[in-house]
């Protein structure tokens, strides 16, 4: 797969949409000041929205202002809880994030908000909240590298012009030459680059947590008569045991972000959920090395659902009597673009493009994520074009705009393009500095990475490599240790420095990139915690639905309680299949904002982030 570092320095070709986005209503983040408490506006509908004003260097908190090139304004959403916090069903507020790094929480829970709902209520209800870490999205300074976007486009188109990692010592030569100028670029670039580790933004959700405290505290004094307010003040002096705690469900790095708050502030754990597991150690090293374990599986299953769904997928002939027969087409059609690429000649432009095996293994790449969502999509794509109508690929592939007009009258961004700056910012801001490694030396390094998934290694690789060139060297960071004391327990009086419940860690069974060998490893690492697993592929379950896994999940946000050893759960939707619930929840999606009556599925989304998922 060719990469680019318009949309993702670290995975190649997940690019394009083949339907309209889905674009959330429009907000203006400018019309509200950030401040030291939290102060709610509504926005998007059902939404409230929030920007609070942290340090931007938690070891130096002199700065007593609001605003300032010392500060960072965090943007926060929350989605409401169905009941008033004053019902005694009110949960409390979930924590999330979505992962990347680099993923903004806004967006997530515009997006998937509603759906981490459904699953976490049952006897309780809970308000979802999420926020733009540190540089991503609008949260204050951004992260942008170039802040010129006819640049990015212009090194996008070079990443791409260069050819895949696997094309030999040459291009990984070229390549490696391009991100060291990337690194040099970045290096130059905004300070918020210096504070953006994880450590910081665990730092941030203390922070957060004790705002929501605090404002739930002053909204219920509100409603004591004056005479009896004398006693407003206790929340001020609480013993460490009784300060609030975290309810936390975090996604692929976000279970990263999720293991270093755990084991910085194990006392502030009330309950945590870490979905798409990431190896800490493993991410923390820049390694990159325990991800691709599970993708060919993943990737199988596009072959085995398409022929157990029959009619109902693009690739599927009548002829065939097996998943295998599909999968020798598609391989065929992979050797011809190794013979020779395709071509292809816009019919409302005048740009033209070649696209080859790497590029239509990217978009594979992509959907692999989501399998329940998008392989029904992709199945159509590629059929189109193992047929000669290429109009998918490129629309999906495409870096060139249409016009001039898309740099016009300025070539600012205007939505977020920085993700692969902020990425690499928390990224390898979080991991340990890299000796700078030879060509043969990454040689070797993309050899391990393909023996786990040959198909997909080299757009893996891409991580390492840029990490390698980075430059940005943090104020902070945590190393370790990545681990919590025994929990309380659910039954037991809360204790300081403990978490009052084990941790949850959620797996799907056919990863792309968090293998559930992570999960276990992790849990290992957390007394009590236990893995609780849904055989469905993709990068986590959260768009799978599936009762059994809902219910475990219910239980545990309620009580603490986490699932017995070696739970597996059956997702009960799978691709290519009639899916209720599925289609229902589109149709919620659409309603934020795609066109009416447009019902196609969202093609997987331009700023994909390996760790995320969204």
């Amino acid at each position: 797969m060719k990469p680019t570092m318009q949309t993702n320095l670290f995975l190649a070709t997940l690019l394009g949409r083949l339907a309209t986005a889905q674009t959330p209503p429009s907000f203006d983040w400018d019309s509200i000041s950030p401040s030291t408490s939290l102060a709610y506006t509504d926005c998007y509908g059902a939404f409230k929205c929030a920007k609070l004003s942290v340090p931007l260097d938690w070891l130096d908190e002199s700065s007593n202002g609001t605003n300032g090139t010392d500060r960072v304004s965090l943007a926060i959403l929350k989605l409401p809880a169905v009941v008033n916090d004053t019902d005694p069903t009110f949960g409390g507020t979930i924590i999330t994030n979505p992962g990347g790094p680099g993923g903004s929480g806004v967006e997530f829970v515009l997006l998937a908000g509603s759906r981490m709902q459904s699953v976490a209520d049952g006897e309780k209800h809970y308000e979802i909240l999420s926020f733009d870490p540190r540089g991503v999205g609008f949260t204050e300074p951004k992260s942008d590298c170039y802040n010129d976007e006819f640049s990015r486009a212009v090194t996008s188109i070079q990443q791409r012009s260069l050819g895949p990692l696997t094309g030999g010592l040459e291009i990984i030569r070229r390549q490696r030459a391009l991100y060291d100028a990337y690194g040099r670029l970045c290096e130059r670039g905004p300070d918020i680059h210096r504070y953006m580790t994880t450590s910081s933004v665990a730092r941030d959700m203390v922070e957060i947590i004790d705002k929501i405290d605090e404002l739930r505290q002053k909204e219920a004094q509100s409603s004591v008569p004056r005479y009896r307010r004398g006693a407003s003040q206790q929340f001020q002096t609480r013993q460490e045991k009784d300060l609030p705690r975290i309810q936390y469900w975090g996604f692929s790095y976000g279970t990263v972000l999720g293991n270093y708050f755990a084991s910085m502030f194990p006392g502030r754990v009330g309950r945590m959920i870490l979905e798409a597991v990431v190896d800490v150690h493993d991410y923390y090293s820049a390694a990159w090395e325990k991800n691709l374990i599970d993708t060919e599986s993943d990737y199988n299953t596009l072959f085995t659902t398409c022929f157990d769904g029959k009619a109902n997928c693009a690739l599927y002939q009548p002829t065939d009597s097996s998943a295998s027969d599909i999968r020798a087409r598609f391989d065929a059609f992979l050797a011809s673009l190794d013979a020779t690429p395709a071509q292809y000649v816009s019919p409302d432009s005048n740009n033209i493009e070649q696209f080859t095996r790497d590029d239509i293994l990217g978009i594979v790449f992509s959907t692999l994520y989501q399998p329940l969502l998008y392989f029904p999509t992709l199945a159509s794509g590629l059929a189109q074009a193992m047929e000669g109508n290429l109009t998918a690929v490129y629309q999906t592939l495409t870096q060139v705009p249409r016009s001039s007009a898309g740099y016009c009258p300025t070539p600012a961004p205007t939505e977020y393009t920085w993700a692969s700056d902020a990425l690499a910012g928390i990224g390898c801001g979080d991991a340990e500095p890299q000796a700078a490694s030879t060509v043969a030396g990454f040689a070797g390094y993309l050899g391990t990475l393909e023996a786990q998934s040959p198909h997909f290694a080299a757009s893996w690789a891409h991580i390492h490599l840029t990490c390698d060139t980075w430059r940005v060297r943090p104020a902070y960071r945590f190393a370790g240790p990545w681990t919590t004391p025994a929990p309380t327990g659910a039954n037991a009086s809360a204790e300081a420095g403990r978490p009052a419940a084990p941790i949850l860690f959620l797996s799907s069974l056919h990863d792309p990139v968090t293998p559930r060998a992570n999960a276990v490893a992790m849990a290992a690492e957390h007394p009590g915690a236990a893995v609780l697993t849904q055989a469905n592929a993709g990068h986590g379950t959260l768009e799978v639905p599936g009762k059994c896994r809902d219910d475990y999940v219910k239980v545990y946000l309620a009580t603490g309680e986490v699932p017995p050893a070696d739970t597996v759960c059956e997702p009960d939707c799978e691709p290519f299949q009639p899916c209720a619930e599925l289609e229902a929840g589109a149709a919620a999606k659409r309603s934020l904002g795609k066109r009416a009556g447009d019902g196609a599925p969202e093609w997987p989304p331009r700023r994909r982030l390996p760790l995320s998922v969204v």
